[in-house]
């Protein structure tokens, strides 16, 4: 979704290169605004899984957490009616901004534990990245998004995924259901 050079996440940084690179060129292009994708909250979750309990995160602020076949449909729409965008695409977005308290609400929903969260400082937490034998730049980058989703840099809520669908988007609930095992 984001592409700015001065997102606090680098592939935003790195997006906002490729858009600055692709205007010049010249040549007519579209750039997909993807909201943050659902699944990557699976990612946060699996060390409770499994039984439940406490998951340890900086703190966040609210992501548009958008399903992967949503954007895929989208995309298929876009490249079927070319020109339909002149460059960058509006956010492609989910109907709903969620912060991970609300995931860990949901994914207990979804599985039938109990699944809580509470707030890592980020030191903390990159020490624990780095300890589990994360590089330390790519922990660096795991705690962007966590700074960028402070900044509101993932909170957008657009509709034009769902115009181009022709219906709702997949809900993050729904993606929690299909993706996490239920007791």
């Amino acid at each position: 979704m984001g592409a700015d050079a001065a997102s606090h996440f680098q592939a935003c940084r790195d997006h906002a290169a490729t858009e600055d690179a692709l205007r010049a060129c010249g040549v007519p292009f579209t750039s997909l605004r993807n909201g943050f994708y659902a699944t990557s909250t699976v990612q946060f979750l699996n060390p409770v899984l499994a039984t439940g309990g406490e998951i340890a995160l900086p703190a966040d602020g609210p992501v548009s957490w958008t399903a992967h076949a949503d954007l895929a449909d989208a995309a298929a729409t876009i490249l079927a009616e070319e020109g339909r965008f002149d460059g960058p695409t509006p956010p492609l977005t989910a109907t709903q901004a969620f912060t991970l308290d609300d995931v860990a609400k949901l994914a207990t929903q979804a599985t039938g534990r109990t699944i809580t969260r509470t707030v890592a400082p980020d030191d903390q937490f990159r020490g624990q990245l780095i300890g589990r034998g994360v590089p330390a730049e790519a922990a660096d980058q795991v705690l962007g998004i966590f700074a960028a989703s402070r900044a509101g840099e993932f909170a957008a809520v657009d509709p034009t995924l769902t115009t181009l669908l022709g219906r709702r988007p997949t809900t993050l609930d729904t993606v929690l259901r299909e993706q996490l095992p239920r007791i």
